[in-house]
């Protein structure tokens, strides 16, 4: 399983906003579910799940940051932003496709718990 740390960011004395902070061979997922799978929640829940299913055998896209290339047993994810690597150094990681799933379920259980909790 993909171990991550909560961590606050505070601005002016308050609690503005959190990330999940993660090792450093993956601390691009921290990114990848703040700039990414938070304004594109809904389809990027899809082509996981599309793929994880069967339905089809790998998917692509590209967010705000990260390209992603999903397989049914791993997904590449990449820094659009950072020169091009292709050997995946310090640009991308690869993680297991379920485990992704999974956390990208628990990122957005806690978005909408903060979320509600500002209210």
């Amino acid at each position: 399983m993909l171990h991550y740390k909560i961590r606050y960011i505070e601005h002016r004395g308050h609690i503005d906003d959190f990330v999940f902070d993660f090792d450093k061979d993956f601390s691009l997922l921290g990114t990848f579910l703040s700039s990414d799978v938070t304004p594109f929640e809904d389809w990027i829940k899809a082509d996981l799940d599309e793929v994880l299913s069967g339905e089809c055998e790998r998917k692509e896209f590209f967010g705000n940051v990260c390209g992603v290339e999903i397989t049914p047993s791993t997904t590449k994810i990449y820094d659009n932003l950072k020169d091009d690597d292709k050997e995946c150094n310090n640009t991308c990681c690869e993680v297991n496709t379920k485990e992704l799933r999974l956390l990208i379920n628990e990122w957005c259980e806690k978005l909408k718990e903060f979320k509600k909790e500002k209210e």
